[in-house]
């Protein structure tokens, strides 16, 4: 059943208060293991983090959203914080995200993905349309045209792009993934183009991207809005790749909005 707990920081840093309360869990399939948080009760949403990352990369915006007849169900990818790997393709992690919210009896489910993430989540909202209820896509990875040896030193000089109070906690995500997980994932999103499936999307999309994103130009943004068939852009001022870290009140109230109309269908 997972072990509970109560979330002593608004995001993984001590001292930001919230007193939700949080699940612990562990799926086992086959050779797949997965970790995940699970927090609040309504509507499910599902919330994918990026390259490097885990579940505690969503823990800034689990005040709101929990408050918001959601449940917050947040898995550390194969590879990547608790689970182990090896590290999945774009294709594989969406199945094994698939054979999650199955095991969890989800027929529909809300979406969200960031960087690597919103790649996975755009995957799967294109190959399982009908099961997905509204997509969020925050700086996704997915619009090639960076070299791996470019690719990587953006990534490892993560100053330019994470904020200071963040820094332990993506340096403690990224030794546990270890050097293999992180390079197998910046060659499979260097050949990763996520266009050709955008056209697949038939779900509402919110695209929400950082300003000042140095890691994935907010140009990306609008690009993947364009190939979108329903879908809508929403600019973070001052943000870079981890908005949801740096604003986390700007990005639950626009998922939250974005959300309120079937939100109301579901009470």
């Amino acid at each position: 059943m997972g072990k509970r707990r109560i979330l002593t920081a608004k995001g993984p840093r001590a001292g930001m208060l919230t007193s939700r309360v949080v699940m612990r869990r562990e799926l086992q399939e086959g050779s797949l293991r997965l970790y995940y948080f699970e927090a609040g009760v309504g509507a499910p949403l599902v919330m994918l983090h990026g390259l490097g990352g885990s579940s505690r990369w969503w823990f800034p915006l689990f005040p709101e959203l929990s408050s918001a007849s959601l449940r917050l169900i947040a898995p550390d990818l194969p590879g990547f914080g608790r689970s182990p790997g090896p590290m999945l393709g774009i294709a594989d992690a969406a199945r094994a995200v698939i054979k999650l919210v199955d095991r969890m009896g989800l027929a529909q489910f809300f979406l969200c993905g960031h960087s690597m993430g919103g790649a996975i989540a755009a995957q799967i909202a294109a190959d399982y349309g009908g099961r997905v209820r509204r997509l969020v896509l925050l700086d996704s990875a997915g619009v090639p045209g960076v070299g791996p040896g470019r690719a990587l030193g953006r990534v490892l000089q993560f100053w330019s792009w994470c904020p200071l109070r963040f820094y332990s906690t993506f340096i403690g995500d990224m030794l546990r993934a270890g050097p293999r997980s992180m390079l197998n994932g910046v060659n499979e999103l260097r050949d990763h183009d996520i266009r050709p499936a955008l056209g697949r999307i038939r779900t509402k999309t919110l695209v929400i991207w950082g300003e000042k994103d140095g890691l994935t130009p907010a140009a990306h943004g609008r690009t993947i809005v364009d190939g979108l068939p329903n879908g809508q852009l929403e600019v973070v001022p001052g943000a870079r790749h981890l908005p949801m870290v740096s604003a986390p009140d700007v990005v639950s109230r626009s998922i939250v909005r974005f959300f309120a109309e079937d939100l109301k269908e579901t009470v």
